[in-house]
């Protein structure tokens, strides 16, 4: 007696199931497709007519499905019906294609970026936040998480995909990521309302020579910039204190503490502070956003980055010292020695 879930091999005396060895690689999603729409139009030529391919098409895609599970799935004759193992193959097959369906949706949305997340790390808050404002504003189905750290950490969280992208302070664009340059602000010098050098419109690095230096933690790019130009002076650099985190650095100054390193644009309008740009041989820096090159393949990255390009096209006011708004060109009138007008 057959058994009708096997297949009978040609020139054998019985029917068993084909050896492993003889058996196709594995089962195509065009064959469960095939199966499935077989199984429910009950005819090969309805089932070709919905898959929009032709009925020898449907045979071939059939019998190789049958080759490769190595069981026979479906009765020819009268017409298609299914067998024992058919009937459990056919279960399985249309999760297996419910799954792809659900995936090919979630990739859609995905796509669209009507769902996902995108991990943001920064270390120039000032800057990034405004960012992500308006990022989540265009697309607020995505789930947006934030952390804080310095340039140094952030460049190895991005690296090591500890965050999707990071947006901080470099000397230049990394050929190692792909970078978009969103501010371009001036190093300067931190000091208390009140210190004489407060009046300055600008200061050279020997004017602070017998100041104390308030300085951040090491992997600050503000306290590597600060320590390139002294050096770049012929200075010698010996901080005073060492503080993690730009705020701490704020209020030691505050406190008459010292003075401390920062970029023009990062008092936030705090009254008990001036930043006076630096003089002298500045290294170059920006604000970038960061994220690695193969991460761009992941939609909201991608849509994150090109915000940030979107943005940086946009024009930019320049903060004076004192935190109010000039253009970059009135700001680069300026004479680097005025005294500030009372």
């Amino acid at each position: 007696m057959v058994d009708d879930d096997t297949v009978t091999p040609r020139g054998a005396g019985a029917p068993a199931r084909l050896p492993a060895s003889k058996r196709e690689p594995g089962v195509t999603l065009a064959a469960l497709r095939t199966f499935v729409a077989v199984a429910d139009t009950g005819s090969f030529s309805r089932a070709a007519e919905a898959l929009g391919v032709t009925q020898p098409s449907v045979s071939i895609q059939l019998a190789a499905l049958e080759e490769a599970c190595g069981v026979l799935l479906l009765r020819r004759r009268p017409a298609p019906a299914l067998t024992d193992a058919g009937r459990e193959m056919y279960v399985r097959a249309r999760q297996v294609l419910a799954q792809l369906d659900a995936f090919d949706g979630s990739v859609h949305e995905l796509r669209g970026l009507h769902r996902g997340r995108l991990s943001i790390g920064f270390s120039a808050p000032h800057c990034a936040l405004p960012l992500v404002a308006s990022f989540i504003g265009r697309h607020a189905a995505l789930a947006v998480t934030t952390a804080v750290g310095n340039t140094a950490s952030l460049l190895e969280d991005v690296g090591r995909c500890r965050v999707d992208v990071g947006v901080m302070t470099l000397p230049g664009p990394d050929p190692q990521f792909a970078c978009v340059r969103i501010a371009s602000p001036r190093l300067a010098v931190c000091v208390r309302e009140g210190d004489p050098l407060a009046a300055l419109a600008a200061v050279h690095p020997r004017e602070l020579a017998h100041s104390r230096f308030i300085v951040r933690e090491p992997g600050s790019m503000t306290r590597r910039l600060v320590e390139q130009l002294f050096a770049a002076e012929g200075l010698a650099f010996e901080p005073a204190m060492v503080l993690a985190g730009r705020e701490a650095m704020r209020e030691a100054v505050a406190a008459g503490l010292g003075v401390g390193a920062l970029f023009d644009d990062e008092l936030a309008g705090d009254a008990r502070l001036r930043a006076v740009p630096l003089l002298g041989r500045v290294p170059a820096s920006g604000v970038y956003a960061v994220a690695l090159n193969e991460s761009l393949e992941i939609p909201s990255v991608r849509a994150f980055i090109d915000h940030a390009a979107s943005a940086a096209l946009s024009p930019q006011p320049d903060r004076s010292a004192a935190g109010t708004t000039r253009t970059k060109a009135a700001a680069r009138q300026d004479p680097s020695r005025r005294r500030r007008s009372a």
